[in-house]
């Protein structure tokens, strides 16, 4: 760089310093929008193959929807999309991936839920069984009054639901993401309603509640990521309950500390004895 005398003092020629910090300002946008695109290129590279391509044509063609319009999140056993139905309203669509390292933890969620037998042991077939046992947990918790995203429609590794956020694409926020809810005590209490109506009406246990599959839209709960979902004959359920509880009181043991909780293993008592007392009565109608 050639510096020139002037006044007694050194100056750039012919350069700005504010030209120099606007030019790096551009330049840390244009990396960081760079970054951002390829990140997105990776989600979407990531499920999508020709048969993906083809079977969002299907649903395209049948009618379910009518836009596909681009990423809302990416995870490791899938990602979801947004999308738009004939009537204008928003979707979401979630891609299971179709990767054989997804299958290994799978099996055990699968394995021993008496609605899911002979599923053979290709990726590509528990994949679809997953997917598909979504499907049906949302359907069997919608049908029961659990607030989840209404199931749409199913084929092979693609799930379209209802979206729950603004028309916009905005998604709803996880609880996890939420900095203070209105009432903290109510949230809890229609939470654990939730894990009983699960297990008591439904014969469905999460598995994996918390405040991470948890989506908090207008001041109401919505419980999300339900493929691990198992019924409660599974030999697991009594372990997948605790396990809900306990994540559920963990959470709200830190948000509303003074608040008198139940003792968990009289909530968890309490749920199992309501569903052992509705089957026996049940089995006498």
């Amino acid at each position: 760089m050639f510096l020139k005398r002037k006044s007694g003092g050194f100056m750039k020629d012919n350069i700005d310093d504010k030209i120099i910090e606007n030019m790096e300002r551009k330049k840390d946008k244009q990396r960081s929008k760079k970054k951002r695109k390829t990140e997105e290129a990776s989600a979407f590279q990531s499920v999508f193959d020709k048969y993906t391509y083809e079977n969002i044509e299907k649903i395209r063609r049948k009618g379910v929807i009518d836009r596909f319009i681009g990423i809302l999140s990416a995870g490791k056993e899938a990602n979801v999309y947004f999308a738009i139905s004939p009537e204008d309203e928003p979707l979401a669509i979630k891609i299971y991936k179709i990767d054989p390292n997804n299958t290994r933890w799978m099996k055990s969620y699968i394995y021993g839920d008496p609605r899911f037998y002979k599923i053979g042991s290709s990726t590509h077939k528990i994949i679809y069984t997953w997917a598909r046992k979504e499907y049906k947990n949302l359907k069997r918790m919608s049908k029961h009054s659990i607030e989840v995203p209404k199931p749409i429609f199913i084929l092979k590794n693609l799930l379209v639901m209802e979206f729950i956020g603004e028309k916009n694409g905005t998604p709803a926020p996880r609880l996890k993401d939420v900095e203070q809810v209105s009432n903290p005590e109510m949230l809890y209490n229609e939470i654990l309603d939730y894990i009983w109506q699960m297990f008591v009406e439904a014969k469905l246990v999460h598995g994996d509640l918390s405040e991470f599959n948890i989506l908090y839209y207008k001041k109401k709960p919505v419980i999300i990521d339900v493929s691990q979902a198992v019924s409660i004959e599974h030999p697991k359920s009594l372990f997948f309950l605790t396990r809900d509880v306990k994540n559920i009181m963990k959470y709200f043991r830190k948000i509303i500390p003074n608040y008198d909780f139940p003792n968990e293993k009289n909530i968890i008592e309490d749920i199992y004895r309501s569903a052992f007392h509705k089957n026996k009565a049940n089995e006498s109608l």
